[in-house]
């Protein structure tokens, strides 16, 4: 753990006493007291689920000494416990900056960055989760679920080239659920498709196809998204293999008939 320099301390010694004062009231103790007294009553406190009172502690520590990247890092685990995202990602950023090789700091880093894009994705604050994967992958590009959900957030924010590169990314990856992923593939080709996006509809729908050769619904509304874009070819064909799938499907057979 580090301590204040002694350049600090003299700061601190030759500081007026009002001003001093002032700053502990700001941060809502009596005194600065000891850093590492201060890092072990957080500590503590975090230990008995007091989570606001250790923030407190762990605040006064980086006033103190902005370069204390264990308290940063005491600072960011509070704050995801609270389930308080920005700050957490605030501040396991700072303490990956100062110490990205110490004990905990990048596990807990990513633990925000996954937290708070997870919540910016289900409040449908799609950059923001773009953003927050985004950072995660640099870090940790073997993490299929952070890729399937960077895929999400793409899809929402209408990038359909990005969300079909991330999604098969997905799939080389351990931690991505296949099914999440294929699910998500025909979802986002038939919202393309509903914005009359055929281009884009057209290759989320294929990969999907690709990956469950039997999805029925992948190779209708592939069928449908070449017929909108004047591709009978493409048309036919999967509107064929829809019928291998179901040989009774009225709307493949419709559509094969009119195109022969």
């Amino acid at each position: 753990m580090q301590t204040p320099s002694a350049f600090r301390r003299k700061l601190l010694i030759a500081a007026p006493a009002a001003a001093t004062l002032a700053l502990a009231g700001c941060i809502g103790i009596p005194g600065f007291g000891d850093v590492n007294m201060l890092q072990q009553e957080g500590e503590e406190l975090y230990r008995a689920k007091r989570y606001d009172e250790a923030i407190a502690k762990f605040r006064a520590i980086v006033v103190r000494d902005p370069l204390n990247w264990y308290a940063w890092l005491w600072l960011a685990r509070a704050f995801i416990v609270r389930g308080l995202w920005g700050d957490a990602i605030d501040s396991g950023r700072r303490a990956f900056q100062l110490s990205p090789q110490g004990a905990d700091v990048l596990p807990v880093f990513l633990q925000a960055l996954f937290g708070g894009g997870a919540q910016a994705l289900s409040g449908g604050s799609f950059k923001d989760a773009i953003s927050h994967f985004s950072e995660y992958l640099k870090l940790n590009s073997g993490n299929g679920a952070a890729w399937v959900n960077v895929g999400k957030a793409y899809l929402g924010n209408k990038q359909y080239g990005d969300a079909l590169q991330s999604l098969t990314r997905a799939l080389g990856v351990a931690g991505a659920d296949r099914n999440d992923v294929i699910g998500t593939l025909l979802s986002g080709g038939s919202q393309a498709f509903k914005e009359r996006d055929y281009s884009n509809a057209i290759n989320m729908l294929r990969e999907t196809v690709k990956q469950d050769p039997r999805n029925l619904q992948g190779y209708l509304t592939l069928g449908r998204s070449y017929l909108e874009s004047g591709q009978r070819g493409g048309a036919f064909e999967a509107f064929t293999e829809a019928l291998k799938i179901n040989p009774l499907n009225g709307e493949a057979l419709q559509q094969i008939l009119k195109l022969r």
